[in-house]
C-alpha cells in the first residue's frame, strides 16, 4: 500500500513537472534600439532560433499592448544610454505585464559599459537587465557588450576618462547566440 501511494506520488510529481515544460515554437523578441545595435543583436537571436527550428519574430517595441498568446517564449531587449534603458521597453513591460506573467521571459542589455575598465560601471552595467524585467519573473538575463562609435577625440577621451570605454564593436555573436539557444530548454511556464 505504501509503495503504491510512493510510486503515485512520484508519477503525479513528475507529471505535474512536465507539465510546466514548454515546447517552444514560437518566440517574440521585443526589442528598444538607439542606434541599431541593439537591433542587430535582436535579428540575430531571431536567425540563431529560426536555424533551430523555431519560428521566431523580432520586433521594435511600440510600447503598447500586444498579443502574446501566440508566443510560447518573450525575449525582452533594450539598449542602454545615459545609464537607462529604452524607454519603451520599460512602456511595453508594463502594458504587457499581465500577460508577460504567464509567459516564459528572458531579458538581455547592450551595454557598452560592460567593457569599462572601471569596476563600478561594470557592476551597474550588470544591474540593467533587473531594470528590464521590471520585477518579472524571467528565466534568465544577459548582458551584452554593445557598440560604441567613434566621437571625436574629445567624445572618445571623455568616454575613456568618464566611463572608462573606448569605441568599438564588441559584440560577441557567438556568446549572443548561445545564450538565445539555450532559452528554449529554460522556459518554463511561471
Amino acid at each position: 500500500m505504501k509503495r503504491t501511494l510512493l510510486a503515485a506520488a512520484i508519477l503525479l510529481a513528475a507529471e505535474l513537472a512536465s507539465a510546466k515544460n514548454v515546447d517552444v515554437k514560437n518566440a517574440l523578441i521585443v526589442y528598444g534600439s538607439y542606434a541599431g545595435s541593439t537591433a542587430e543583436i535582436a535579428d540575430s537571436m531571431r536567425a540563431a532560433l529560426g536555424r533551430a527550428g523555431i519560428t521566431a519574430y523580432a520586433i521594435p517595441t511600440s510600447g503598447r499592448a500586444t498579443d502574446l498568446s501566440p508566443y510560447d517564449l518573450v525575449i525582452i531587449g533594450s539598449a542602454v544610454r545615459g545609464a537607462k534603458v529604452h524607454e519603451g521597453v520599460l512602456k511595453f513591460v508594463a502594458a504587457n505585464r499581465v500577460a508577460l506573467e504567464q509567459k516564459p521571459v528572458a531579458v538581455f542589455v547592450a551595454c557598452i559599459t560592460i567593457t569599462s575598465s572601471k569596476e563600478d560601471k561594470r557592476k551597474a552595467a550588470e544591474a540593467y537587465p533587473d531594470q528590464v524585467a521590471a520585477g518579472l519573473p524571467v528565466v534568465s538575463r544577459a548582458v551584452f557588450a554593445g557598440k560604441a562609435p567613434p566621437s571625436g577625440w574629445l567624445g572618445n577621451l571623455a568616454g575613456r576618462l568618464m566611463l572608462g570605454i573606448t569605441p568599438g564593436d564588441y559584440r560577441d555573436w557567438k556568446k549572443i547566440a548561445d545564450w538565445t539557444l539555450s532559452l528554449p530548454g529554460l522556459a518554463e511556464r511561471p
